[in-house]
C-alpha cells in the first residue's frame, strides 16, 4: 500500500528533516522571511507565497539552495519568480499530455544558457514500440510497480498453464521526464530552451541529462497502463531512499483507491536490471519527479492546472498557441 499522506510526510523523512535543517542557511531562512514578508500583504486571490513556500518545502537539499538564493536575489518581485517557477516548471512537466505552452516567463534575469540549450537540442521522436522492448527486456517484461507480466509477451512466451498461474496487464512504456518536453517545431525552439534551462538551474543534478535523452531506458519505465497514467498526472510518484533503486511509493488524494489493492503492501518497490544493455531509471530523475509532485500538490497547483487543461478549450484559458497567461496560474482560478 503506498504511502498517501500529506505531501510533508517525505519518503525518507528521517533523512530529508537531517538534510534540511544541516541546511539552515541564513539564505534559507532569509528567504522564508521574505516570503514570509511578502505574504503579509498578499490579497486572498494571489498564491505566489504557497508556490514559494512549496518549493521551499518540498525540494532536496541542492535545489532549495538555488531556490532560497533566488528568492533573496530577487526579493523585490517575488509574483514574477513564481510565475517563472509556475509557467517554465510546474505547468510544462504537468501539462505532459497536451501543447507544451509557448508563453513562459524567463528566468529572472535571463541566462545565456538559453540561447545554448536551443542550439544544441534536436526534437526527438517517439519510438514507443521500440522503447518498449527494450524496457520489457530490463523489467522482465513485467511492470516495475505491480510485478504484473506483460500480456503481449504472456501470450507469446508463456505456456496456457503458465499464463494460468500468472497475472497478466497491458503495460506502457512510461517516461518520467515527459517526452512533451523534447518534441518541438522551430517556432517552440526556443520556449523548451527555457524550460529545460530552468529545470535544470532548478534540479543541478539533472545537467547530465540531455533533452536529446528523452528516449533513453534511463527515463523510463514499464507501467501497468492505468499507473502510467497516474504517474503522468502526478498521483504516484516514486520517491528514492538510502538503498540505491528503492522506492518508497507515494500516491495523493485523487489517486483512484480502486489501484491500491495493487500496489506492494509495504509500499516500497526494488528495481533490478533483467538485462545489462539497458540501464535502469535514474534515481536523480525519479526524485525530480517527486519533488515536483509535493510542490504541485502541497502549493494547490495541481488543481489549477488540471482545471486549466481541463477547460482551455471551453473557457479560451489557452489560447490556440497554447500560450498561457501565466498571471491568472497565480490567482484562484
Amino acid at each position: 500500500m503506498a504511502d498517501n499522506t500529506s505531501p510533508t510526510d517525505s519518503i525518507s523523512s528521517p533523512d530529508a528533516v537531517s538534510s534540511l535543517s544541516s541546511i539552515t542557511t541564513f539564505s534559507a531562512t532569509f528567504a522564508r522571511k521574505l516570503v514570509k514578508d511578502y505574504s503579509d500583504s498578499e490579497l486572498p486571490s494571489d498564491r505566489t507565497s504557497r508556490v514559494l513556500y512549496a518549493f521551499l518545502d518540498h525540494l532536496p537539499p541542492d535545489s532549495l539552495n538555488v531556490v532560497a538564493d533566488d528568492i533573496v536575489s530577487h526579493s523585490k518581485d517575488l509574483r514574477a519568480l513564481a510565475d517563472h517557477y509556475v509557467s517554465a516548471v510546474l505547468l510544462p512537466v504537468r501539462a505532459s499530455g497536451g501543447r507544451t505552452p509557448t508563453a513562459i516567463s524567463t528566468r529572472p534575469g535571463d541566462s545565456d544558457d538559453v540561447d545554448n540549450i536551443a542550439t544544441e537540442i534536436i526534437t526527438q521522436k517517439r519510438d514507443q514500440a521500440k522503447l518498449k522492448i527494450h524496457c520489457l527486456a530490463r523489467d522482465n517484461s513485467r511492470c516495475m510497480v505491480t510485478g504484473y507480466y506483460d500480456t503481449g509477451i504472456a501470450f507469446g512466451t508463456l505456456s496456457d498453464i503458465e499464463r494460468e498461474n500468472t497475472t497478466t496487464a497491458d503495460t506502457e512504456a512510461a517516461h518520467i521526464v515527459p517526452f512533451s518536453l523534447a518534441t518541438f517545431d522551430e517556432r517552440e525552439r526556443h520556449s523548451k530552451a527555457v524550460i529545460w534551462d530552468a529545470i535544470y538551474h532548478m534540479f543541478p543534478g539533472i545537467r547530465a541529462f540531455s533533452p536529446n535523452d528523452i528516449n533513453d531506458p534511463r527515463n523510463v519505465m514499464t507501467m501497468w497502463a492505468p499507473l502510467h497514467t497516474a504517474f503522468g498526472k502526478f498521483l504516484l510518484c516514486l520517491e528514492p531512499t538510502i538503498t540505491s533503486n528503492r522506492y518508497r511509493l507515494k500516491t495523493y488524494p485523487k489517486f483512484s483507491s480502486v489501484y491500491n489493492t495493487h500496489l506492494p503492501s509495504d509500499g516500497f518497490v526494488t528495481f533490478t536490471a533483467h538485462d545489462g544493455r539497458y540501464p535502469l531509471p535514474e534515481e536523480y530523475l525519479l526524485s525530480l519527479h517527486a519533488s515536483i509532485g509535493a510542490v504541485l500538490h502541497a502549493s494547490g497547483m495541481s488543481e489549477v492546472i488540471d482545471r486549466i487543461l481541463r477547460d482551455r478549450d471551453e473557457l479560451r484559458t489557452l489560447a490556440a498557441d497554447g500560450s498561457t497567461p501565466v498571471r491568472a496560474l497565480l490567482t484562484v482560478f
